[in-house]
Order: C-alpha cells, then sequence, then structure tokens
C-alpha cells in the first residue's frame, strides 16, 4: 500500500498508476431485516466488523475482542456494532458470549437494537456505503482495506496473515485507522521472525482504540483524501479507457517517452552540471590552494 494512492508523474510510460479497482456499481432494492436495521440507524453511528471468508479467530481473541467491544458500546450510548461471522467464528462467538463473567456486557450484547449478528456472506461493498458505517473493523485484506477507504470509513484492524501486516502497518501509519496488531521489536523479529502472526491484544486496547476513532475527525478526514485521491486516479473505468488507447496505438507507447529518458544517462542524472557548478569549481580551488601553499613554503625557505 503506497505512502499515497495518488502518484502523479511516473517513472515509465508504460506505467500508470490507476487507483483502486472498487466495483462503483450501486448496490440497490435490498430489503430484508439488516438493511431494515442499518437504515433505522442515525450517520456515524455503526461500527462494523467482518474478517474474511478464511480467517479464523482463536478463542482468546474473541474474548478479548467482544469484552473490549462491549464496552465500548456502554461508553458511547449512542453506538452500534454489526458483527458478520462467517464459518466457526459464529460458534466461538456464541461460546465466548456464554462464557461472559461480566453480566451487563452479556445483556449489552443481547441487545438487538444495538448489536446486529450475521452468521454468514453479506454485501460488505453495500455496506460500506451507507453513511451510517462510521468505523470498519476488518482483518485488512487488500480488497477489503481498498473498499473501506473508497467508501471514507476509517479502519481498525485485525490482521491474520500475508499482506494483512503490512496492510494494517500502513493504515496505522496513514493516519487513516488503527491496528490492534503492533509490530515487535527488530531483537524480537531477528530471535523469533515468524511469531509475529501469534500476537494478541488486550481488550481495554479494542476499546481505547474504537473510543480515540470515534472521537477524533482526523481519521475520517484522512480517509476522505484517500478515497477522493483513488477516485481521481480513475480506477476501473480509466483502465478500460487506457488499454483501449493503447490498442488503438498498436501496442506502442514509445512516442510518449519522458524528455528525461530520452537524455545521456549523465544529463539524466544531472552529472554535468555536478561536474560544472562543483567538481571543476572544486578542483581549480584546491590547485590555487595548493600553489599559494607552495609558494609560501618556497618564500619561507629563501
Amino acid at each position: 500500500m503506497p505512502a499515497s494512492f495518488f502518484t502523479p508523474l511516473y517513472s515509465h510510460h508504460y506505467s500508470k498508476y490507476l487507483g483502486a479497482f472498487v466495483d462503483e456499481i450501486p448496490i440497490t432494492n435490498i430489503n430484508n431485516d439488516l438493511t431494515r436495521w442499518i437504515q433505522s440507524k442515525p450517520d456515524d453511528t455503526i461500527v462494523y466488523s467482518a474478517f474474511g471468508s478464511t480467517s479464523i479467530i482463536p478463542y482468546e481473541r474473541m474474548y478479548n475482542l467482544i469484552n473490549g467491544l462491549a464496552n465500548f458500546l456502554l461508553e458511547e450510548d449512542d453506538s452500534s456494532i454489526l458483527l458478520a461471522f462467517r464459518n466457526v467464528n459464529y460458534d466461538t462467538y456464541q461460546t465466548v458470549l456464554a462464557n461472559l463473567n461480566d453480566d451487563e456486557f452479556r445483556k449489552i450484547l443481547k441487545n438487538e437494537d444495538r448489536v446486529r449478528i450475521e452468521n454468514g456472506f453479506v454485501q460488505q461493498k453495500w455496506i460500506l456505503q451507507h453513511n451510517q458505517i462510521k468505523i470498519f473493523l476488518s482483518h485488512c485484506g487488500m480488497g477489503s482495506a481498498l473498499e473501506a477507504l473508497y467508501y471514507n470509513k476509517p479502519l481498525l484492524c485485525m490482521p491474520f496473515c500475508l499482506d494483512q501486516f503490512s496492510n494494517a502497518i500502513a493504515i496505522d501509519n496513514l493516519d487513516v485507522g488503527q491496528s490492534l496488531f503492533v509490530p515487535p521489536s527488530l531483537w524480537q523479529s531477528l530471535i523469533k521472525p515468524y511469531d509475529f502472526a501469534k500476537y494478541t491484544f488486550t481488550a481495554a486496547s479494542v476499546t481505547n482504540k474504537l473510543l480515540a476513532m470515534w472521537s477524533n475527525v482526523l481519521y475520517k478526514e484522512a480517509a476522505e483524501r484517500m478515497s477522493l485521491e483513488m477516485k481521481y486516479a480513475g480506477g476501473v473505468k480509466q483502465a478500460v479507457k487506457e488499454i483501449e488507447f493503447f490498442v488503438h496505438l498498436g501496442g506502442d507507447l514509445d512516442r510518449f517517452t519522458p524528455f528525461s529518458s530520452t537524455l545521456p544517462f549523465y544529463q539524466r542524472y544531472m552529472f554535468d552540471l555536478l561536474f560544472v557548478f562543483i567538481v571543476l569549481p572544486g578542483t581549480i580551488f584546491l590547485y590555487i590552494c595548493f600553489k599559494c601553499c607552495k609558494r609560501r613554503q618556497k618564500s619561507k625557505i629563501d
């Protein structure tokens, strides 16, 4: 994930950044219980949580996650949570719910007006389009992360594998979200290079990070800026135009070679200017100094 999705300059005329390939066709005419539940909420009041189709949440993480979410609901009276669990994660959630020690947590999690549980596939893009969604709690796969940012949603990351960890770090560094994964120190990485995926977090960290994102508008503003950059780059529509343009030109873009690429290497990297304005004057100056010193030494000897 680049530091900024908008890259106005390109190093090669056959390379061009086109942004995220997000299907921009709106999903409409959905009318079910989930639709009515989301649309019954005020804007910016829902934390939407989904973790992909293959991620499996261990019991300890699920326990801390659910406790943290329950505490967040108690802290923010106007908030609601939509949890989309698939496969074994739904069973793990039910086990955690049954084993909660805090009756107040269990009560609020069973409040269907505040908490919605979906067991199975949900239309994620359709959900993220809604203004009611304020934060996306995600595994931060590239597809989910790009969809969230495309629709101006800050992310709270809970990565599981592969690129999800680097995505989580990038999202945290770009201030478009936070991450429950804290990168290990360099020393820890050297000693146990593969243990980073076994990271843990506390219920308090879940609550605190959500509260910080909930109250700080800078996360929303950063996500909106990145969304604008992605949309300005063009995405799928621009990709179609570029491909058609390439085909019409017979696959030859050499006429669009940047001027800098036509220069000799010493001009491209300004070695000629370096020589004329720094090396040559410096050499002359040192030569004059050397001659002056040598003349003084000769005068002293005489």
